[in-house]
């Protein structure tokens, strides 16, 4: 499947396999078959991938190797066997992936997570810093919950839905925080976890709330220290370091500008009131 999409402004090629994670999820970022797409991201499905003969300095599985104008990254099975092999320019312009799909157990699911590993760093090229958590749009801003995987975003998210009128999820695990210089702006893709949890739009960021599960349903303001360690546990973090200094001023502009709070959260309906009341200074 060989089709140009347009993913929060980036204009990109991708041609995949599998659609048990894309289908219903990635048309609503499709785009004219004459845009021209400044990236691609082409996935080859293949009965055996030959191990790189270039040296790596990697001592660990998967094996990266550096080279001038690319960058190989490979991993091994218990035979030491390549099941999946990644090749891309160093500018992320033009990515390969190959799969040996006789050696994974879920091949569908290997290539959904490397087109969305793949896109996230490009994303963080363009400006973007990808975060994860769980996105919905009330009264026209985004708000963010954000938690390690299994500890309540989403669901935090569907009570908010099930809470209040006028809730939509934006993007369901990896939202994309981006300024236009004067408001920092959520944007969605489609790439949202295991579910298709998105929504081709964008909204302003109201607040970060950072979700504990607790007994208490209490709402806190967090120390300047508390919000950098939640934050770079959450965000995107760039292998290159050119990229650094681009996080920091996002790290910074979210430390002064958005509201972060902590919640002790429950999980029910009491939680999302609590958090509501914080943000709007009212009762529901």
């Amino acid at each position: 499947m060989k089709k140009k999409y347009n993913i929060a402004g980036i204009k990109i090629e991708l041609n995949y396999h599998y659609n048990e994670y894309l289908k219903g999820n990635i048309e609503s970022y499709l785009t004219d078959d004459q845009e021209v797409c400044e990236y691609s991201i082409e996935v080859f499905l293949c009965d055996e991938i030959k191990r790189p003969e270039q040296f790596t300095n990697s001592k660990m599985n998967p094996y990266i190797i550096f080279g001038e104008k690319e960058r190989i990254i490979y991993a091994l099975n218990s035979k030491d066997e390549v099941k999946e092999l990644i090749t891309h320019t160093n500018d992320y312009k033009h990515t390969k992936i190959e799969i040996n799909p006789s050696l994974l157990k879920n091949p569908a699911e290997v290539e959904y997570v490397m087109l969305g590993v793949t896109f996230l760093e490009i994303a963080l090229r363009n400006g973007f810093l990808p975060i994860h958590a769980a996105a919905v749009i009330y009264r026209g801003e985004a708000i963010l919950f954000s938690a390690p995987s299994q500890t309540g975003k989403s669901t935090h998210a569907k009570i908010w839905k099930n809470t209040f009128n006028d809730v939509e999820l934006l993007n369901d695990d990896k939202p994309l925080l981006k300024s236009d210089g004067e408001r920092i702006f959520v944007y969605s893709s489609p790439f949202s976890g295991k579910t298709s949890m998105n929504q081709n739009k964008f909204a302003p960021l109201k607040s970060i709330i950072f979700l504990r599960q607790g007994l208490t349903n209490l709402v806190s303001v967090m120390t300047d220290d508390s919000k950098i360690e939640n934050l770079m546990r959450n965000i995107l973090r760039p292998d290159d370091e050119d990229l650094w200094d681009q996080v920091v001023v996002s790290i910074n502009k979210l430390m002064n500008e958005i509201p972060i709070y902590q919640i002790e959260a429950t999980m029910d309906s009491e939680a999302a009131i609590a958090v509501h009341d914080i943000l709007y200074k009212e009762n529901f």
